[in-house]
């Protein structure tokens, strides 16, 4: 006598027997079967399996079997697990008449095969960025180009179930919608494009300070994936820019100046040019007492002096200026100053005068490229720069200020 006999013969005593009530029955007390069967399985499979494989795996000398515990692997297995053994059971016995149960086995198997995958690929994701080499060549983009994959042939496999149609004849299918795939996949397309010209042209890496207007980002890359790449501002806030704008609009890419030797130091200050003459002996007997000034001055004054001979004309006779010989000085003082990388330019140069004074510019490049320390050695430059100017007799350009009429006043 089997489970459907007994049910008939109960409703038959309690005199409330109908087919239809007994096939509901029956179909209630399959399924509390079968996930009782499910539940102890998965129980296994998560508690006592998962235990003894956690022990093998702290022994190894390997981290990716850790890596498939962060990601919830085990757990992911005893889900799959589950319905695979329930079908087993199911399709030994005499309850195969009892179809949806087996669209439901199916159907469970097909979305906890896929998340056990996506697990998969997720640990192989998080093994392969423990390299260096994931820095430059990422590969985010194609592990999300596959789920999507995973995500659709899970939905045909499913849908194929559900209507009992080969999924073959679903793709044949494809080709009436497929106008609207790609309306739907339209920025996924054109990410997964961009993020394969990125990577292959290495436009882009993980780490890479970047700066986009358009965008308001301005910080290290700290993701690129297969529709988005996002940037991490200065600020700490999270810009995210689609991909396909990296490639289509301009930015600017500090990775050079990263790999570089140094970071640019490009600043000026404008001399008044009220202020600009020619030195006299006494200035010039002053200056020479500078170890950094010496050589020049005593070797342009011999040379001044060869000129100057075959001339006679005073206005026509070359002098020591008090902005040149800051130059100068200015110039060996930067070749003597250990966080100026004396390999790359560097150098001391007048542009073209403004209404505000001559621009005399400092361009080099600071030794240290982090952010802070070179923020230092560049406000070092300038403090001596405004500190040593009066020796020079120069003044820096700025407009009047109350106290400077006051101190005209008295």
């Amino acid at each position: 006598m089997n489970i459907e006999q007994y049910i008939q013969a109960g409703l038959q005593h309690f005199g409330i027997y109908s087919e239809s009530l007994t096939n509901f029955i029956y179909a209630l007390i399959l399924i509390v079967i079968m996930v009782v069967i499910g539940s102890i399985v998965y129980i296994i499979a998560k508690k006592w399996l998962a235990k003894i494989v956690m022990k093998i795996a702290g022994h190894t000398a390997t981290n990716w079997d850790d890596l498939m515990f962060d990601h919830r692997f085990f757990h992911r297995l005893g889900l799959c697990i589950s319905p695979i053994v329930v079908m087993t059971v199911y399709k030994q016995s005499n309850w195969s008449e009892i179809t949806f149960i087996a669209k439901t086995l199916n159907i469970c198997i097909s979305i906890f095969s896929m998340l056990m995958i996506f697990t998969v690929l997720d640990g192989i994701n998080r093994i392969y960025e423990s390299y260096p080499v994931s820095k430059n060549r990422p590969i985010k983009v194609f592990i999300q180009v596959i789920k999507i994959f995973l995500y659709c042939a899970v939905i045909i496999i499913i849908i194929s179930i559900l209507i009992e149609k080969s999924p073959m004849a679903l793709l044949a299918g494809l080709g009436a919608v497929s106008a609207v795939l790609m309306l739907v996949f339209k920025d996924s397309i054109l990410g997964f494009v961009a993020g394969i010209q990125l990577i292959s042209n290495r436009m882009v890496n993980i780490g890479d300070w970047i700066v986009m207007p358009s965008s308001n980002a301005d910080g290290d890359v700290i993701e690129i994936n297969l529709t988005t790449v996002k940037v991490q501002n200065w600020d700490k806030t999270i810009s995210t820019i689609p991909t396909y704008k990296l490639v289509s609009e301009s930015f600017t890419n500090w990775r050079g100046m990263q790999e570089s030797g140094g970071r640019r130091i490009k600043r000026s200050v404008n001399i008044d040019i009220y202020s600009v003459h020619y030195l006299t002996d006494e200035d010039i007997e002053r200056l020479k007492q500078s170890s950094l000034l010496k050589n020049y001055i005593e070797g342009k004054l011999n040379e001044l002096k060869t000129y100057n001979s075959n001339v006679e004309n005073p206005l026509d006779k070359r002098r020591l200026t008090n902005i040149g010989t800051f130059r100068e000085y200015m110039e060996a003082w930067l070749a003597a100053n250990p966080s100026i990388n004396l390999e790359m330019t560097h150098m001391v140069r007048q542009l073209q005068p403004t209404p505000t004074g001559i621009p005399l510019e400092i361009y080099c490049f600071s030794a240290e490229k982090q952010w802070v320390i070179y923020e230092r050695v560049q406000a070092d430059i300038f403090d001596h720069v405004f500190a040593i100017l009066p020796l020079f007799k120069l003044k820096v350009f700025q407009y009047p200020t109350n106290m400077e009429w006051l101190e005209e006043g008295k």
